[in-house]
């Protein structure tokens, strides 16, 4: 049988013994510390149980030591986040096992190519990021430092491919491809909130609504604000990009023992035997007799109207659709709802103005404020209580809550008919600040932008990036897809109105163009850079 040795009984090290176990590899784990040796057992035990093979548990075997063999086929170390410890292993197994045997550690942010200097054979040794729970997710990141040699990497490949793991290869830069994308997730959430954009609960909902299986504060609270503050600090000490600092707000929460659900403080959330209240919006009811009465009028072009044409339709007896501006005068003057849906790259406060002196002043125009900067907009009306802006990301089909603008000028009545006309198309509305962006623009578009620039840098190809997000983070869509989805330059136009409100550093990168490129047949539409990328910050 061959056999792997794990360095670390925490639980990814006893996680990883289990998954080469189960995929036949004999095991030996390796830990100091008795009662971790026992915990990790006894984990294995367990699933293997839930697994329906308990088998898998004899083919782990416990050591106090790392065996001085040469018959193991790789190492991984599992130990915790630190730079020296790990150094430490990676020498003591280089001792101890054969001078072909690849060495991996499972290192989440730490430079690989660091960590393999204290190896004789460098070029042995590489990263296997695991996700926690290694048994449950499918992901593993082989990462390749500065020397890691073909042999040493196909090694790595094969036995992620035998123990049923998807592998995506990424160069050895700063938190890989996860941990790099994934920053604005959690960064641009708590500004979101720091801004006063909505409460924890509403930004969350809004968050699950477009697709993420958690809100950004549960995850946090769940991974742990100090596992979280450790990750976002690696990846800015290694990038030095002022758009992936850490903020105070998390600082302040670790100092202050808020950490999560391990927590008796709690963290963004309070918990209450290991729950916490969740908050689900739900769609405003419609008086059925609006299905009548209401007269809506659809303007602009591209999907984003005509999936609006096509949505309303099937609740409303009465939707027009004028795709062109210079039509405007064609829109019935009873007129009760008029919603501004252009192609989402430039501001359409000119059409607003439009329709405020075409319609009378009891219909409510709707306006996307992912585009159209809300307050001059309002400045040039005749009647802007009855403005209110509303963000969609790229398809409604896939978005199940929308942010609708509660601004200072906007009237009660109108907001309550946007949260109607929603609510008619079975959509929750979360009411948000006016601030550029609002949440989801720029948080998503912030993601978006991330991997591109990873892409740009080489971190890995586009397809492997989405690939890692998706099975790493459990995100609805790579975040590559995503943006060709949203579309470029939207995202461009939103991460300007960012950079403009909060620092240059936001800005969207020159890369962002590409996803809005015809070149569908290539499996990895996005080519290489012809010189070095500017990045932001």
């Amino acid at each position: 049988m061959e056999r792997v040795v794990v360095v670390g009984a925490g639980a990814m090290g006893a996680g990883i013994a289990f998954v080469a176990a189960r995929g036949g590899y004999g095991v030996d784990l390796v830990d100091t510390d008795p009662s971790a040796r026992d915990r990790a057992m006894e984990r294995v035990r367990r699933d293997a149980v839930r697994a329906g093979d308990e088998s898998i548990v004899q083919r782990v075997r416990p050591l106090s030591a790392v065996p001085v063999t040469g018959d193991a086929i790789l190492a991984i170390e599992a130990v915790p986040e630190r730079s020296d410890l790990k150094r430490s292993v990676l020498a003591s197994l280089a001792a101890a096992l054969g001078p072909g045997t690849p060495i991996a550690s499972n290192t989440s942010s730490l430079s690989v190519t660091d960590l393999a200097g204290a190896v004789p054979h460098p070029d042995r040794v590489l990263g296997l990021h695991f996700f926690n729970p290694p048994a449950a997710m499918k992901l593993v990141e082989v990462v390749r430092a500065q020397l890691t040699s073909d042999a040493a990497l196909d090694a790595a490949l094969a036995f992620v491919d035998r123990i049923g793991k998807t592998a995506v290869v990424a160069e050895d830069t700063p938190g890989f491809i996860v941990n790099r994308v994934a920053r604005p997730f959690y960064l641009q959430s708590m500004r979101a909130l720091d801004r006063g954009i909505a409460t924890v609960a509403e930004l969350d909902a809004l968050a699950r609504g477009a697709g993420f299986r958690m809100g950004p504060f549960e995850l946090m609270d769940l991974i742990g604000l100090d596992v979280n503050l450790a990750t976002s600090e690696s990846v800015y000490e290694r990038t030095h990009a002022a758009r992936l600092a850490p903020l105070a707000m998390q600082r302040e929460m670790v100092a202050q023992g808020r950490l999560g659900r391990k927590a008796s403080a709690g963290g963004f959330y309070e918990y209450r035997d290991g729950d916490y209240a969740r908050f689900t919006p739900e769609p405003h009811a419609l008086d059925e007799s609006a299905a009548e009465s209401e007269r809506i009028a659809v303007v602009g072009f591209g999907n984003a109207a005509a999936e609006l044409v096509e949505l309303l339709g099937r609740r409303f007896d009465d939707v027009q659709h004028v795709e062109r501006d210079d039509l405007l005068d064609e829109l019935d003057v009873e007129t009760t709802i008029a919603i501004d849906a252009g192609d989402g790259t430039s501001d359409r406060g000119d059409v607003v103005a439009s329709l405020d002196g075409l319609l009378g002043p009891e219909t409510v125009i709707l306006v996307d404020a992912y585009a159209t900067a809300l307050g001059p907009c309002a400045a040039r009306m005749r009647h802007p209580g009855r403005l209110i802006g509303y963000g969609i990301l790229g398809s409604l089909e896939a978005q199940s809550v929308v942010e609708v603008v509660d601004s200072d000028a906007a009237s009660d009545e109108a907001l309550a008919l946007a949260q109607e006309l929603f609510g008619a198309l079975d959509r929750a509305v979360v009411l948000v600040e006016d601030v550029p962006g609002l949440f989801l623009g720029r948080t998503v578009g912030s993601i978006v932008n991330e991997a591109m620039i990873a892409v740009q840098e080489g971190v890995a190809c586009a397809d492997d990036v989405d690939v890692a997000m998706r099975l790493g983070t459990n995100y609805p869509v790579g975040p590559i897809a995503w943006g060709r989805e949203i579309g470029g330059a939207r995202i461009s136009r939103v991460l300007r109105a960012l950079a403009a409100a909060e620092g240059e550093e936001f800005g969207p990168h020159r890369s962002l163009w590409l996803l809005d490129a015809d070149d569908e047949e290539s499996a990895d539409p996005i080519p290489e850079p012809s010189v070095a990328p500017t990045l932001p910050g």
